[in-house]
């Protein structure tokens, strides 16, 4: 194929350039860009003097003797893939070589395009020593934010879980040796600002949770700063502190499995004692409170199964100022949620798990407890029968004393013992802490700790048609369901 002449003089000279076995990688580059702003790329892309120049390209990349030309190379030879896209696959296959044995560092570029360009080269390739070195080039990547979020994806795409893409960054962390006055504030720039991509990726990410996360997290965190020591400047320790606390957010709201894993929470109380230890800073009150309402999220969550963990209640005093509205916020999702179980409310309402009886008591308390039904089922008989005699007492007893003198005696003694065995079984049923909810034909709202439908489909208010047998808490309201009423 005969070569086709440019439009203008600077791009003949870059096709020139571009096609030059003597051409280095450098100048290859402003080439290339040349072509590519004169459109001569990618129409042009089958023009001899390009593919010559392609073929130097890869060349060098395989075999460039000074270890940036090589890395330079790389990540031109995905610019020209990115420009000329059908090329993509066979270029990445010529290149596959060139990732048998680890990269030269990446910090060997300056230019952040040619980072970024470089990082896409590697998130084609599954060489086992990728995620090592894609961990180490985040760390190292004081600004290029584009490349470091490339390479936060790429990692995460070769690793077997959150866990293990944490570790791996706290290896790299702990390598590192910031060259500046002040290195803890360094350390917390950097990790602050590679958290703060890792959680974008997150968000798109598939990637497990994994064992350990909680302590991954907490090690990525603190070992860096454990070796080069803690930051200074408020800013630097606030921000870190947001990305952080941001981070546990993002992880516990979409890796469900680890919501009500008290030391994914760990990290926070490391934030806490790098903010002074004492009270939080006002500017992140925000990411805590999103935390406040994970962590009742998650003891909502073992509640409505009747579990308790006392280390993810005493979460809440690590992230409010004040143990007074730690306990207020534990009081609150006890009130607002009734249908828990009786234990569960009370361990949230005391902060702690009450006493447990001795066994005696527990067996007599059990054995009284198997005829709370019977007592609960008497007393709505006997209610039923109390507004029968109310309802029948004035009517009755003037017919039968007009018609029937003689039966008005017993009706009435009838009818005041009706009287007297509905108050016996009241007082039974109020020794028992029992008592009725809802009334039969009183529209109530459904809630499946107290009822069971009976016919057509669940709405949020519906008619009794039989009381629930609950149990009365000691401040008076309703606690444990004996039995469960019907509703339709």
């Amino acid at each position: 194929m005969a070569t086709t002449t440019p439009n203008s003089p600077e791009a003949a000279v870059a096709l020139a350039k571009f096609a030059d076995a003597a051409t280095s990688p450098e100048d290859r580059r402003e080439a290339l860009s040349t072509l590519s702003a004169a459109k001569v790329l990618p129409k042009q892309a089958d023009d001899p003097a390009i593919e010559a120049g392609r073929r130097h390209l890869v060349d060098q990349a395989r075999s460039a003797g000074e270890p940036g030309y090589r890395l330079l190379a790389i990540a031109e030879c995905i610019r020209l893939t990115q420009i000329v896209k059908r090329w993509a696959p066979e270029m990445l296959d010529q290149l596959r070589p060139v990732f048998a044995e680890p990269l030269p560092d990446m910090q060997l570029l300056t230019n952040g395009d040619d980072k970024l360009n470089l990082a896409r080269a590697c998130a084609q390739m599954s060489d086992p020593w990728l995620p090592d070195y894609l961990a180490r080039s985040i760390v190292e990547e004081p600004t290029a934010d584009k490349a470091r979020a490339a390479m936060v994806t790429a990692l995460l795409e070769r690793s077997d879980s959150l866990a293990k893409a944490l570790q791996r960054l706290a290896i790299a962390f702990e390598a590192f040796r910031p060259d500046t006055q002040a290195p803890g504030d360094t350390m917390a720039r950097r990790l602050a600002r590679a958290l703060e991509v890792l959680r974008e990726a997150l968000l798109d990410s598939e990637i497990e949770a994994g064992d350990d996360l909680g302590l991954a997290l907490h090690e990525c965190v603190s070992a860096p700063l454990a070796v080069v020591g803690k930051p200074q400047e408020d800013k630097a320790q606030v921000d870190l502190c947001r990305q952080v606390l941001l981070l546990v957010h993002d992880i516990v709201r979409t890796r469900i499995s680890v919501v009500a894993d008290p030391t994914m929470y760990r990290v926070v109380d490391y934030c806490r004692r790098l903010s002074g230890g004492r009270s939080w800073p006002d500017e992140l009150k925000k990411p805590l409170e999103r935390l406040i309402t994970d962590v009742t999220e998650a003891l909502l969550l073992l509640g409505r199964q009747g579990q308790r963990d006392q280390a993810l209640l005493a979460q809440l005093d690590v992230l409010c100022n004040h143990s007074d509205r730690a306990r207020a916020v534990a009081r609150e999702l006890a009130a607002r949620h009734p249908e828990l179980n009786e234990d569960v409310r009370d361990w949230l309402e005391h902060g702690r798990v009450r006493t447990v009886r001795r066994a005696s008591e527990s067996a007599i308390e059990a054995a009284a407890s198997s005829a709370d039904e019977s007592i609960g089922l008497a007393l709505q008989a006997a209610r039923k029968a109390r507004l029968l005699r109310d309802t029948l007492r004035e009517p009755l007893i003037s017919n039968l004393e007009i018609y029937d003198p003689g039966l008005a005696p017993a009706a009435q003694e009838l009818l005041d013992g009706v009287q007297a065995l509905a108050v016996q079984v009241e007082q039974a049923a109020g020794l028992r802490g029992l008592e009725l909810y809802g009334t039969p034909g009183e529209e109530i709202e459904m809630s499946t700790k107290f009822f069971t439908i009976v016919g057509g489909a669940p709405r949020q208010r519906m008619l009794v048609k039989q009381p629930a047998i609950v149990r009365k808490r000691a401040d008076g309201g309703i606690g444990d369901v004996v039995t469960k009423g019907l509703v339709e």
